[in-house]
């Protein structure tokens, strides 16, 4: 069976632009440019493979989402939804910038 299409909105690239900046920091916070190229094309691929195994039910039964470890952010978590046609649509982001207890040095 083919990998399924996924498709991120408009939305979900509003909500990435309200999250993060256009340019890298000075102090090294990601952009949004660092995301897609880093995040979004690994997001998409697992998404793609098997969106009921790889998401969890959310209240809306329309809705699923994905959460993972990326490698910019501690945990990324993508809501999206399939249509009709079997797209998948990617519709809302959330990231965790906090580093975990095992990325601080003494």
């Amino acid at each position: 069976m083919p990998d399924s299409r996924v498709r991120f909105t408009e939305q979900f690239f509003n909500r990435l632009d309200s999250l993060l900046s256009e340019e890298r920091s000075a102090s090294g916070e990601p952009s949004v440019t660092d995301f897609i190229v880093h995040e979004l094309p690994r997001i998409r691929d697992r998404l793609a493979e098997d969106f009921e195994v790889n998401t969890m039910g959310t209240p809306d039964p329309q809705v699923r989402a994905y959460m993972a470890g990326g490698v910019l952010f501690p945990t990324i978590a993508v809501y999206a939804s399939v249509d009709d046609d079997g797209d998948i649509h990617a519709f809302w982001l959330s990231i965790d910038r906090n580093k975990s207890a095992d990325d601080t040095t003494d």
